[in-house]
């Protein structure tokens, strides 16, 4: 690839009650360290939702479908989704299987794709008075996730097993979940998301970022001051640019355009 090469069109969706604007150094970069603006991405985010998810995901099949009229002669999208936001773009093949032809390919950043158990969370959004809508279809046993994986699961000696074959994607669909896991934390979970959920039991290829701050915030290089009370998860720029450089390989890109080109 060289700067000749037309842009690729990238569209991020942020995480539970976060901006958009969060993402901006993953497409940016940060310390002078590139983004996936340097890779040839013109990177586009999904606008702020509070809606409930399955919701969400119709309001994102209408954002792409004015994204498309827009760019006629773009090719099929990337897509992006961190937590929640892995959710919505998945969501988006398993609602609008006959669309899979406009992606590219979908990278779920610490996305729980069966869940993961929201009881304190609930709480504590609504003592905060946190507007956004999705914690209850996050639950382990929430209809949104019956509906998303086409099963359920239970608990067996603490281990959440489900029900049966879960739906993973379109026939096809190029997916790869990004996950963190912290060896301090048992080397399964990124302080907040377990690997198997984000890699439903193995099902999804994956890249795992792996050592004491691959935290569920720093995979995308973010600081959110409650959050660092409660789970006192560190930010620095060790961890992020892995998370960049692994959607940038999924999409076909192996290094910034200027060094390609140099």
């Amino acid at each position: 690839m060289n700067g000749g090469v037309k842009k690729r069109t990238l569209v991020m969706v942020a995480g539970f009650n976060q901006p958009p604007s969060d993402c901006d150094h993953l497409f940016k970069g940060r310390d002078g360290i590139p983004g996936l603006e340097a890779y040839g991405f013109e990177c586009i985010t999904f606008d702020r939702e509070v809606a409930r998810l399955r919701e969400r995901i119709d309001r994102f099949a209408e954002f792409l479908t004015i994204l498309r009229s827009e760019r006629p002669d773009s090719g099929p999208f990337v897509l992006a989704g961190y937590s929640l936001g892995g959710l919505v773009v998945r969501g988006f093949l398993r609602a609008y299987p006959e669309r899979s032809h406009e992606v590219d390919c979908t990278a779920m950043i610490a996305a729980p794709n069966w869940g993961l158990s929201t009881a304190g969370g609930k709480q504590l959004a609504q003592v905060l008075g946190v507007p956004d809508r999705g914690m209850d279809d996050l639950d382990l046993d929430s209809d949104f996730m019956r509906w998303l994986n086409g099963t359920g699961g239970h608990w067996e000696n603490g281990v959440w097993i489900l029900d049966a074959e879960p739906w993973v994607g379109p026939p096809g669909a190029r997916l790869l979940t990004i996950q963190g896991l912290i060896p301090a934390r048992g080397g399964d979970n990124d302080g907040l998301v377990w690997g198997d959920s984000s890699t439903l039991g193995s099902r999804i290829p994956a890249q795992f970022i792996i050592g004491r701050h691959c935290n569920h915030m720093n995979v995308i290089g973010n600081f959110d001051p409650l959050v660092f009370a409660l789970k006192q998860f560190v930010v620095n720029n060790r961890v992020w640019p892995h998370t960049v450089r692994a959607i940038a390989r999924l999409a076909g890109v192996t290094q910034p355009l200027a060094h390609a080109a140099a």
